[in-house]
């Protein structure tokens, strides 16, 4: 009896507390989560297959699901130790293909796909690994409290600002094409720079946060303003489509 005992905790043990039948965790904690991977993936898709303005738009929301996240996670009762560190996991995880991955391919559907273009893209999603895994480092490490500042750039900060560099850089696209792109490869360096460069940042609670989001949005609908009626250019432009060759055009 107590071999079998013994066995079950075991088990326990390995599957991590309140586990279910199925791997991981399942509860309207990690719903926006997950829900940011998600749009993330939607996001690289539509940036290659229809336009990259599209690609921005779902890295918009994986912005809002990751700002809010953390609160909503916070108001689960009784959290077990499993769960919590898989939320900080799962988060992690997700913050890269959000924040990492999908913005190269938003540079990849505006037409940033010679050869020359790939060192930076890799050089991009790498600092942004390099700086969740230090992120996660030092949360393991710290002593109890609560983080007051950040060191580096944060990665979510793509989803802030990326956008502005995107709709800054489009108004350029019926007059230089050279210039879109000359734009943004310095977004790309300037924001991998920030990543990596060791500076203090201060974390913004859920009202700085409210607040940050709402003085970003009417900065971008004031540039959607600019682009379309000042500048004339459409704000989604001509979809990318793919020619025969499976070049893309």
């Amino acid at each position: 009896m107590a071999e079998k005992k013994s066995k079950e905790e075991t088990q326990q043990t390995e599957r991590g507390e309140g586990a279910g039948r199925f791997v991981g965790f399942y509860h309207y904690g990690v719903l926006l989560t997950y829900l940011s991977v998600v749009s993330g993936v939607v996001g690289i898709a539509l940036s290659v297959a229809v336009n990259p303005f599209w690609g921005v738009v779902c890295l918009l929301v994986c912005g809002l699901c990751d700002a809010f996240d953390g609160a909503v996670a916070s108001t689960r009762k009784n959290r077990t130790p499993s769960d919590k560190l898989f939320g900080s996991q799962i988060d992690s995880l997700s913050d890269i293909v959000a924040f990492g991955v999908a913005p190269v391919f938003i540079g990849f559907g505006l037409g940033m796909r010679e050869w020359y273009y790939l060192p930076l893209f890799a050089v991009f999603v790498l600092c942004a690994l390099i700086r969740l895994a230090y992120y996660n480092v030092t949360e393991m490490t710290r002593e109890t409290g609560k983080r007051v500042a950040f060191e580096g750039l944060p990665v979510t900060n793509v989803a802030v600002a990326l956008p502005v560099f995107y709709l800054i850089a489009t108004m350029f696209t019926d007059i230089s094409p050279l210039a879109v792109k000359l734009i943004m490869v310095s977004a790309y360096a300037l924001i991998a720079f920030l990543f990596v460069f060791r500076f203090r940042m201060p974390k913004a609670g859920v009202r700085g946060l409210s607040i940050a989001i709402a003085i970003v949005t009417v900065l971008v609908v004031c540039l959607a303003l600019v682009k379309v009626y000042a500048a004339g250019v459409p704000l989604v432009s001509a979809p990318v489509s793919c020619a025969a060759d499976g070049k893309f055009v």
